[in-house]
């Protein structure tokens, strides 16, 4: 991603059907924390033979992106919850951040 844009990020968690959970996406870089839940998240399920891959789909905005700082990698991780209360959370993996050249957020019309 590139910091102070609105990108659209996208996690498949294989082979786990997250419809009906409550599901989390959290993103880290050093001491900046944020967390996505909720209508924030897009949660669709890819079913290829007898295995269900669920796609999680989000957008940060602009002051989001730029929380995090370029050159270095933000961790995530996909954490959910059933009804029944059993938890349960993906991996750790990364998305590199790259520099934006006009570091400020802008708004159309400006």
């Amino acid at each position: 991603m590139i910091n102070y844009t609105t990108p659209t990020i996208s996690l498949t968690v294989e082979e786990t059907d997250l419809t009906g959970n409550d599901v989390y996406v959290s993103l880290e870089q050093g001491k900046t924390e944020l967390t996505k839940s909720g209508t924030d998240l897009i949660i669709d399920t890819d079913t290829h033979g007898q295995v269900t891959d669920t796609i999680i789909t989000f957008t940060l905005t602009q002051e989001e992106s730029a929380m995090f700082n370029f050159g270095k990698s933000v961790s995530t991780q996909v954490n959910f919850i059933n009804a029944s209360g059993v938890r349960d959370a993906t991996e750790i993996k990364t998305i590199p951040v790259m520099r934006n050249l006009l570091d400020e957020v802008i708004a159309y019309g400006d």
